[in-house]
C-alpha cells in the first residue's frame, strides 16, 4: 500500500489519535443519549481504565447530571454548565475508581442530522475541581485578610516625604516589627532591577509632594522567601502640609504572587491546546485581549490588534457583525466561516463565538476548528476504495451475535454476491478443508475476550469458481454497549495474496537451495587457516567466522549486523587508520597488522567486491594469526643483522689488529735492523729499550685478544684463592707507577682496609684495575687518576675515578663494547673495557660507568664475595711521575751542508719518528709534527722538500692535512706512511695527494728508494 492510501482502521485510528491527544474530556453520545465514544482524558476525569466500561451509559441515566441540563438537552440546546459531581453516585451508574466530589466544566454541543433531528451530543470537559477549591479557599482567605487588616491594619504602610521613611506593619523586610522604619534604599534592593524604574517614577512624584491616588505592580523579593513575589500596590495622599502639598501617603501591599501564576498556568494551557484561541474586547473595537500561540502561528493575531490586521475590510466587516450578534444577544454561534489572510492563506474553519466574563466584564471567546482534516478525511476515503480495486482487497462487518457477515469496500470487484456468504457458516464453508478448521478455531478464540485482533492466512474460493486462492484477513474485535447490552463486532480487511504466496513458495525453495550453498561453502571457508568477513561500504559485518578460525581473537571482532569499529573497539566512527576506509579511498587490496593484547600479531588484508556499476558492493577481509611468521621474519632479521654485524667487526677487527699489530711491529723490525748496523752502545741500549717496549705492546694486544675469546666462549677457568686484598691493592697502586708519565697527571690510591681478606680470581681482579686505570691514563690529559675499592652489600667494588675529557653522550652506550675506543688515535685494541665486564660477569658481578663529558669518569666492577676487612687510617698514596717530550723536534745537523733535503715526518708515536730519525738523520734534516694540523702549518712555515705523512693521527689524520697542503702546495712531494695495509687504503691516500704510498714495518731501502726518487740528493751513501 502506498502512503497516500488508508484502511478504515488507519482513519479510525487516527480519529483516535486526534481525540485522544485533546487536552480536554471528551464523549460523543448517540441520539438516545448512549456512550458511543470517549477519549482517555475523559476515562481518566470518570475513574475508569478499561472504556468498554464505558460504553453504551446513557447520560440521561446518570444521576450527577442536573434535571434542567437533561431537559435543555433534550430540546436540542448547546449548554455549558458546571456540575458538582459524585463518584459514589456515579458507581451506580458504571464502575469507577473514584471517590467523593469533583468539579466538571462541561459543554454540550448538539448535532442535528439532515432532518434537523438530534442526532448525536458531544461533550467537552474540564477537570474544574482545583479551580472551584482554589476559588472557596481564596474567599475564605479574602475574607480572613478583610478581617484580620479590619482589626490590625495588616500590610497597611505609612511614607513620611520629610523623613523618606516607611512604617510598615506585618512587613517582613523590617522583621515584622511596626516600629522599624525603612528606608528607600531598602526597598530598592529587594525591588526587581526591571520593575524598578516604574517604582522610581512614583517615589519621585511623592516625594514631590503630587496629590494622586497611584497603584503599581511590581516584584519584591520578601526576606521570608527566595522567589520573587508578584505585588500590587496601593498609594494614597494621607496628609498635607501647609503648602497644599502631600507630606503623608498610607497605602497597603497585596501579594498577587498565586494569582499571577495560575493566570500564567491558564496561558499555558490554553497555548497547549491544538486549536486556535483568542478573545476580543467587542467593547474597544473587538481588540484581541488574548491570542494562544496556535492562533499566533495560524492566523497572525496578536494581543493589542484588531482584526484589521489580519483580514481585508470586507471580511473583517463580515466577521465583526456575527460577533457583535453574539456579544448584543448573549447566544453562542457555531458556524462555518472561510479565511483568507492578507498573506494569501487560507483555512475553512468551524467556529465557535460565546461569552465570557472577567469579573463584570463581558468578553467574546472564539474557539476555531480547521476544517481541512475532515476535508481530508473524505479524501482519502476515495482513495481508499480505490486502493481495495487496486489490491484486490475488500472490508467486512461481523456480528456474532447474529452470525451476519457484510462486506464493504472492494467487495464488488470480486464477483460473488455477497448474500451467498453472508453468515459466518456460509463463508467458512469458501474455506479449504485443510485451513477451514484452524479459521473456526481462531475466530472462535478472538470472540471469547472482550477486545483483540484476528489475523490469519488461508485459501478459499471467493469467486465460486472451484479455484482456491490465497487470502490474508486481520480484523478488530471491540465491544460496547447496545440497549443497555455488550455488543461484539468484528471489522476488518481480506486482501488476495496469491501471486504473493505463489512467489513465497517459489522464494522458500531457492531459499533452501542456497542455505544447502551456504553451509556447504562455509564447511569449506570454516576449514581455512583464515578468518574471513564480508563487510559492506557502511562498515556493517554481513557474515563471518573469524571468530570461529582465529584462535587469537579471544572476542567476537566482528558481529553479524553491527558495525565493525563497534564490535571490534566499542567506537561510534570508524578507527582513524581503518583498512576499510583505505579500500575506499584506493579501490585496491589493502593490509594491516595488529598487535592484540595477548601478544598474538593479526594480519587483516582487506580487498574490495565491485558490482556490474564498477562501484564497490563491499569488502572482504582476511584475518590471519601471522605471530609465528613474524616471529621467524625476526629471527631471520636478528640473524642477517647479526651476520652483517659480524662480518663488520671481522672486517673491523682485521683492520684494527693490521694497524695495531703493525704499529708495535715496526719499531721492533726497524730497530732491531738498526741495532744489528750499530755500533754505539748508548744506541743499542735505547734501541733495546725501544724493542722491549713495542713487545710487551705486541704481546698485551694478542693477549687480550686471547683473553676475550676465551672469556666471551666460556673456556677460561677461573682460580679462586684466598688473599689479603688491601695488601695486593697496594702492590697494584705501585705498579701503576711506571704507567703514570705525564707531569699534569697524579694518580691517588685510595685503600680503606688495612686488612681485607676475599676469595676471588687475584689475577683477574689485577687484570680489571689495570684496565680501568690504564684507560684512565689514555683519557686524563692533566689532573687527577683515582682508583680505589670498598666493600658493599653484593661483596667488593673496584673503582677508578679521573678528571679526564669523559665520554660524549651519544658513545655512552658503546662503552662496553668490543673494538670501541673514545679516541680512534689512541693505542690499544679497544679490548680492555669489554675484557673487564666479561671477567666480572664470568665471576657473577657486575659493571657499570658515570661520566660528564669534559669533567671525568667513573668506572666500577662489582665482584661477589664475602670479605673480612680491618680498617686503616691513612688510604691514600699519591703517586707522580714527570714524562713528556717536545711536540717539535728538529733532528739533524742544521748545519750541515747545504745540499741536504728537509724532511718533515708527522708521526704521532715517538718510537715511530725515532725509528724513521736513525734511518734519516745522517742524510736529511728532519722536522716531527705530532699530527696533521702542526704539519699544515709547518709546511706553510719551512721550506720542506718532502712530507712523510701518518695517516691515523689525533687532531687532524693525514689524508684530510694533504688535502689541506693541496689547497695551497700541489708539488711538495707526500708520501703516506701508515700500518693500513688494504688497498682501499692505499687509494684513499693517493686521492687524498699523496705521491705515494709506504705500509709499517719500512723497510729502509724501499724508503730510501721513494726518497732517493722524490728528492734527489746530490750526495746520498747508503
Amino acid at each position: 500500500m502506498n502512503k497516500q492510501t488508508s484502511t478504515p482502521s488507519q482513519i479510525h485510528r487516527l480519529q483516535q489519535t486526534i481525540y485522544e491527544n485533546l487536552p480536554v474530556g471528551m464523549e460523543l453520545y448517540d441520539g438516545d443519549g448512549y456512550l458511543i465514544e470517549i477519549n482517555s482524558v475523559g476515562l481518566k476525569m470518570m475513574g475508569v481504565k478499561d472504556k468498554q466500561d464505558m460504553l453504551g451509559i446513557n447520560i440521561f441515566e446518570n444521576p450527577n447530571i442536573p434535571v434542567e441540563m437533561k431537559r435543555r438537552l433534550r430540546a436540542g440546546e448547546n449548554i455549558r454548565f458546571t456540575v458538582k459531581y459524585d463518584f459514589d453516585l456515579a458507581k451506580a451508574h458504571y464502575p469507577t475508581v473514584l471517590s467523593g466530589i469533583s468539579y466538571f466544566e462541561i459543554t454540550v454541543s448538539v448535532v442535528l442530522d439532515e432532518n434537523k433531528e438530534i442526532d448525536k451530543f458531544l461533550f467537552i470537559a474540564q477537570d474544574v475541581t482545583e479551580a472551584v477549591h482554589t476559588q472557596e479557599i481564596l474567599r475564605q482567605s479574602k475574607q480572613k485578610t478583610a478581617l484580620a487588616m479590619q482589626a490590625a491594619e495588616v500590610m497597611l504602610w505609612e511614607f513620611d516625604v520629610r523623613t523618606r521613611l516607611f512604617y510598615a506593619e506585618n512587613e517582613p523586610l523590617n522583621g515584622y516589627d511596626p516600629t522599624q522604619a525603612l528606608t528607600i534604599e531598602d526597598y530598592k534592593k529587594q525591588i526587581h532591577p526591571e520593575d524598578w524604574k516604574k517604582a522610581e517614577i512614583i517615589l519621585l512624584d511623592m516625594l514631590s509632594g503630587c496629590d494622586c491616588l497611584y497603584e503599581i505592580d511590581f516584584r519584591i523579593r520578601l526576606s521570608d522567601t527566595s522567589e520573587w513575589q508578584y505585588c500590587k500596590l496601593n498609594c494614597t495622599p494621607y496628609e498635607r502640609g501647609t503648602d497644599g502639598k502631600v507630606i503623608k501617603y498610607v497605602g497597603f501591599r497585596k501579594n498577587n504572587t498565586e494569582l499571577q501564576r495560575r493566570k500564567l498556568l491558564q496561558e499555558n494551557i490554553l497555548n497547549s491546546i491544538p486549536l486556535p484561541i483568542h478573545i476580543k474586547d467587542v467593547e474597544d473595537d473587538f481588540r484581541y485581549v488574548f491570542c494562544n500561540e496556535e492562533s499566533m502561528r495560524m492566523f497572525g493575531t496578536h494581543e493589542g490588534e484588531t482584526v484589521c490586521s489580519v483580514l481585508d475590510s470586507e471580511q473583517a466587516e463580515r466577521m465583526q457583525k456575527t460577533d457583535l450578534e453574539v456579544f448584543t444577544t448573549g447566544k453562542p454561534y457555531f458556524g462555518v466561516e472561510r479565511i483568507i489572510l492578507k498573506d494569501g492563506r487560507s483555512y475553512d474553519t468551524i467556529v465557535r463565538k460565546n461569552i465570557i466574563y472577567d469579573g463584570t466584564k463581558r468578553l467574546l471567546l472564539n474557539i476555531r476548528w480547521d476544517q481541512k482534516l475532515q476535508n481530508d478525511l473524505k479524501r482519502r476515503a476515495k482513495v481508499l476504495s480505490m486502493s481495495m480495486e487496486v489490491m484486490n482487497a475488500y472490508t467486512w462487518f461481523y456480528e456474532p451475535s447474529k452470525q451476519r457477515v457484510s462486506f464493504g469496500e472492494g467487495f464488488d470487484k470480486i464477483g460473488r454476491n455477497a448474500l451467498d456468504i453472508n453468515s459466518f457458516e456460509k463463508f467458512a464453508e469458501c474455506v479449504h478443508p485443510d485451513d477451514r478448521q484452524r479459521f473456526v478455531d481462531t475466530m472462535d478464540a478472538v470472540l471469547k475476550q472482550d477486545s483483540g485482533e484476528w489475523d490469519i492466512e488461508y485459501r478459499a474460493d471467493l469467486r465460486g469458481n472451484g479455484n482456491y486462492e490465497w487470502w490474508k484477513t486481520r480484523g478488530v474485535l471491540e465491544t460496547s454497549i447496545l440497549n443497555d447490552h455488550p455488543y461484539q463486532y468484528v471489522s476488518g480487511m481480506s486482501i488476495s495474496i496469491e501471486s504473493y504466496k505463489q512467489t513465497e513458495l517459489t522464494l522458500l525453495k531457492n531459499k533452501e537451495k542456497l542455505n544447502k550453498l551456504i553451509r556447504q561453502n562455509e564447511l569449506v571457508l570454516n576449514n581455512t587457516n583464515s578468518g574471513l568477513a564480508y563487510i559492506t561500504t557502511d562498515y556493517v559485518v554481513q557474515w563471518e567466522n573469524v571468530s570461529v578460525c582465529s584462535s587469537s581473537l579471544s572476542f567476537e571482532a566482528y558481529k553479524r549486523g553491527e558495525c565493525c569499529y563497534k564490535s571490534a573497539h566499542n567506537r561510534t566512527s570508524p578507527c582513524d587508520n581503518c583498512v576499510l576506509s583505505k579500500v575506499l579511498v584506493s579501490r585496491q587490496m589493502e593490509k594491516i597488522k595488529f598487535h592484540l593484547e595477548n601478544n598474538r600479531i593479526v594480519e587483516v588484508l582487506a580487498t574490495p567486491v565491485f558490482n556490474e556499476s564498477e562501484e564497490i558492493d563491499g569488502i572482504v577481509i582476511r584475518v590471519d594469526d601471522i605471530t609465528d611468521r613474524e616471529r621467524m621474519i625476526e629471527e631471520l632479521r636478528q640473524a642477517k643483522l647479526l651476520a652483517e654485524q659480524s662480518d663488520k667487526l671481522k672486517s673491523a677487527f682485521l683492520a684494527n689488529m693490521s694497524h695495531e699489530i703493525r704499529t708495535p711491529l715496526n719499531a721492533i723490525v726497524g730497530f732491531s735492523d738498526l741495532l744489528m748496523n750499530s755500533e754505539e752502545q748508548g744506541d743499542k741500549e735505547e734501541y733495546m729499550q725501544i724493542i722491549n717496549t713495542n713487545n710487551e705492546l705486541l704481546l698485551k694486544l694478542i693477549n687480550d685478544i686471547l683473553d676475550l675469546s676465551k672469556l666471551e666462549s666460556g673456556s677460561v677457568e677461573l682460580k679462586y684463592e684466598e688473599f689479603d686484598l688491601a695488601e695486593y691493592f697496594d702492590s697494584m697502586a705501585s705498579s701503576m707507577k711506571q704507567r703514570v708519565t705525564n707531569p699534569k697527571v697524579q694518580l691517588v690510591a685510595v685503600n680503606p682496609y688495612s686488612v681485607c681478606r676475599v676469595r676471588l680470581d687475584k689475577n683477574r681482579v689485577a687484570q680489571v684495575v689495570t684496565n680501568y686505570v690504564t684507560n684512565a691514563i689514555k683519557y686524563t690529559p692533566q689532573g687527577t687518576i683515582e682508583m680505589g675499592y670498598e666493600v658493599v652489600d653484593a661483596g667488593i667494588r673496584l673503582y677508578v675515578r679521573d678528571t679526564g675529557i669523559g665520554i660524549p653522550e651519544e658513545k655512552k652506550r658503546k662503552v662496553f663494547h668490543r673494538f670501541e675506543k673514545l679516541d680512534e688515535f689512541a693505542q690499544g685494541t679497544g679490548l680492555g673495557l669489554s675484557i673487564c665486564k666479561a671477567i666480572t660477569e664470568s665471576m657473577g658481578g657486575s659493571v657499570g660507568f658515570e661520566s660528564e663529558y669534559s669533567r671525568g669518569s667513573l668506572f666500577w666492577a662489582v665482584l661477589p664475595c664475602d670479605p673480612e676487612v680491618q680498617m686503616r687510617r691513612e688510604s691514600n698514596i699519591a703517586i707522580g711521575q714527570n714524562a713528556g717530550k717536545d711536540d717539535l723536534i728538529r733532528s739533524g745537523n742544521q748545519h750541515s751542508a747545504l745540499d741536504r733535503k728537509t724532511v718533515l715526518v708527522v708521526e704521532d708515536i715517538s718510537s715511530n719518528y725515532l725509528l724513521i730519525s736513525a734511518m734519516l738523520s745522517k742524510h736529511y734534516n728532519l722536522l716531527h709534527a705530532v699530527n696533521g694540523e702542526q704539519a699544515v702549518a709547518m709546511v706553510k712555515e719551512y721550506k720542506i722538500d718532502l712530507l712523510l705523512m701518518d695517516m691515523k693521527m689525533p687532531v687532524m689524520d693525514g689524508l684530510t692535512a694533504t688535502a689541506e697542503i693541496r689547497k695551497f702546495d700541489t708539488n711538495i712531494p707526500i708520501v703516506a706512511l701508515t700500518a693500513h695495509a688494504f688497498e682501499s687504503d692505499k687509494v684513499a691516500a693517493l686521492k687524498s695527494g699523496c705521491n705515494d704510498y709506504l705500509v709499517k714495518p719500512v723497510d729502509k731501502a724501499r724508503l730510501m728508494s721513494v726518497l732517493r726518487k722524490y728528492c734527489h740528493p746530490s750526495t746520498l751513501v747508503l
